[in-house]
């Protein structure tokens, strides 16, 4: 019996051994959840380091929060979005939405490591992930990529038209994959981008649209149902349906109306938007606008901030055009006014 135990022992060892490993990364994770910054990761031959099972969802509409409750900041899919994108960064999880109107429906939660410094990206070089709503604009594929990027990558339109504004500077912000011989990363591991295991990569670029996937990242998510979503929504429709019919109507003051006096575009502030508008509405005999293609978001992190994302189609007596646009409503003293508008 003894020289069998002897046999035995180095195997013991080799278990040991890997136990040990296993619970060193599994406290990494739990230190970099509360708060911790890793460095950049080797790679890992187990499923540690912060990542939870994959859930496929399919086409249920129960939520993460428990019962029917949708993310706040999804107020109204564009029938042209096939799904969204929503991310919680204080919980290391994607959500992936698919378009089943009226209400959208949870296909799959995701494990996703962020910025090592955490979030609220505000200048070049902090290593955080930024806030807010973004789109993809492009795929590229792995093969083009170095190793670090795995299966590939979806550039988002970090800085957008909100971050501009507010001076936020920065670029290369991207959901991409990991090096193919890591099965996972840390919670905290990125220079600022959202980062995921290649499987759950390849799992949602079915989904994604470049030019069209909004992608919502919030610190935490607020969960509401579908009742609450559709109040909040219909209060903003209501509004963009007045400003709407005020435009048509060439009632130029009251179009003006709706636009705050903190208003920008481009490098237009109120005054140089009114005088603008007075100017060309006065060479009109008639406009016609028509909205189409409507994609509402409640702003993360910003107090009755909504994006209203939507086709434009414009015709006057002297111009025509058809465009995506991008404006930004808040609500103000119980009244939507618009904050921000931009070419989308």
């Amino acid at each position: 019996m003894r020289p069998m135990l002897k046999t035995l022992a180095p195997a013991w060892h080799l278990v040991l051994a890997v136990a040990v490993v296993v619970l060193a990364w599994s406290l990494a994770a739990r230190s970099a959840a509360d708060g911790g910054q890793p460095e950049e990761p080797a790679a890992s031959p187990s499923g540690a380091g912060g990542r939870a099972p994959v859930r496929e969802l399919g086409d249920g509409v129960a939520s993460p929060a428990g019962g029917v409750r949708l993310p706040a900041g999804l107020l109204q899919l564009p029938p042209s979005v096939d799904a969204a994108l929503v991310v919680d960064l204080s919980r290391n999880r994607m959500y992936v939405y698919k378009n089943h109107r009226p209400i959208p429906r949870l296909a799959a939660d995701l494990y996703v490591s962020i910025g090592k410094n955490g979030s609220h990206k505000e200048r070049e070089g902090d290593e955080k992930t930024p806030v807010g709503v973004y789109f993809v604009t492009d795929f590229i594929p792995g093969s083009r990529l170095p190793e670090l990027y795995g299966a590939g990558a979806f550039p988002v339109d970090y800085p957008n038209l909100w971050d501009r504004r507010l001076g936020r500077t920065g670029s290369g912000i991207w959901i991409h994959g990991m090096p193919e011989s890591m099965i996972t990363r840390p919670p905290r591991s990125s220079r600022g981008c959202l980062t995921l295991a290649n499987d759950d990569f390849r799992a949602i670029a079915r989904s994604v649209e470049p030019g069209r996937t909004p992608v919502v990242i919030s610190d935490r998510i607020e969960w509401l149902s579908p009742e609450a979503i559709a109040v909040q929504r219909n209060g903003v429709l209501r509004a963009q349906e007045a400003w709407r019919q005020a435009w048509e109507s060439l009632d130029t003051e009251r179009y003006l109306s709706f636009y705050a006096t903190d208003f920008r575009s481009g490098n237009m502030d109120i005054i140089a938007w009114i005088r603008h508008k007075r100017r060309v509405n006065a060479a009109k005999s008639y406009i016609r606008v028509e909205v189409s293609d409507l994609g509402l978001y409640r702003y993360p992190g910003e107090d009755d901030l909504v994006l209203l994302d939507f086709l434009q189609t414009y015709r006057s007596s002297n111009y025509d055009t058809t465009s995506r646009k991008r404006q930004l409503w808040r609500l103000r003293q119980g009244r939507w006014r618009i904050v921000q508008e931009g070419r989308g």
